[in-house]
């Protein structure tokens, strides 16, 4: 039987980078160009009410009253990088997807139980992945490079084949960086691809239209967390981003095979669906000791480091 399963996976992987070398060839003999997620968030934005938004970081959290030790748990729950108001509406969409299209109507349903009913492994994305910053930096520093302050210093470090491009893989797409760079470690780069290889089998196994992952941060120079800093005062110095072992996977949108983004309307039903998918190939890999995981939601995305 595992035999006649893994003859199954090789041919749809098979089938699978042979579909996608050919899109590849159509885009490029027809200069046909992958258009930007803006589009897609454009309408969304508008329609997102306020109060969805600010639920995101809820007000209470930061009353007077904290102690020092709540302000501490608050601040490791945000992000590295600044969320624009694009972010913050993906955010607002997952989240409410999460809780109406995923969900019954019955309010008295409890998320965290339906979720576990639905998945058999996930029942809560801050339960099932609780790793902390310390543990994401510890990995980094055993498998990682040492931070370097440039771009070109990552371009020296990939030459010498410490660092691998992530741009080639058919496997899933990298967004436009503002504030990394597309290099990982060879065992990043590994794990990355397992993680979106696992999560289009998974997609195929569960009937749903297959659709690849969108990878949002990579590696980042000093330089670039100090740009980060500046912009934003969360944002911290001995981030896991500067040792080529950490990559973030956002959860709130994903990019059709065809390369050819689709309307929000048609597809954001999908996304909670999407989501517990991309969660359960994720759970697995951590629990055989493979990454740390943290499910971030300031920026909706997986903040993944390899061990």
């Amino acid at each position: 039987m595992n035999l006649k399963n893994t003859d199954r996976r090789l041919k749809f992987l098979m089938v699978f980078i042979i579909t996608m070398g050919i899109l590849a060839v159509l885009r490029h003999a027809f200069n046909i160009k992958i258009p930007s997620y803006d589009s897609l968030t454009a309408n969304a934005t508008a329609s997102v009410d306020t109060t969805v938004i600010e639920a995101v970081v809820p007000s209470e959290a930061l009353t007077e009253g904290s102690s020092e030790e709540q302000e501490a748990n608050i601040l490791e729950e945000l992000e590295e990088t600044e969320m624009s108001e694009s972010d913050l509406a993906e955010a607002a969409i997952a989240d409410s997807v999460e809780l109406s299209d995923s969900m019954p109507v019955d309010t008295n349903v409890n998320r965290n139980t339906y979720l576990y009913k639905l998945s058999g492994k996930v029942w809560s994305y801050k339960e099932c992945f609780p790793d902390t910053q310390k543990q994401h930096v510890s990995a980094a520093l055993k498998n990682g490079i040492k931070p370097v302050e440039s771009h070109a210093a990552i371009l020296s470090l990939a030459r010498r084949h410490k660092l691998v491009s992530i741009m080639d893989s058919p496997f899933f797409v990298v967004e436009k960086l503002d504030y990394s760079m597309p290099y990982l470690v060879p065992k990043a780069k590994d794990l990355l691809t397992e993680i979106s290889v696992n999560f289009l089998d998974s997609l195929r196994s569960k009937g749903l239209h297959l659709f690849l992952p969108i990878i949002t941060s990579v590696t980042r120079t000093t330089s670039d967390v100090e740009k980060l800093r500046r912009r934003n005062r969360n944002a911290t110095d001995n981030s896991c981003h500067s040792y080529g072992t950490t990559f973030d996977i956002t959860y709130s949108r994903y990019m059709p095979l065809t390369g050819m983004p689709t309307p929000v309307d048609s597809a954001t039903w999908q996304r909670g669906e999407y989501k517990l998918c991309l969660a359960e190939v994720l759970y697995d890999l951590r629990s055989q000791g493979k990454c740390y995981v943290k499910h971030e939601r300031r920026q909706p995305c997986f903040h993944i480091t390899v061990r």
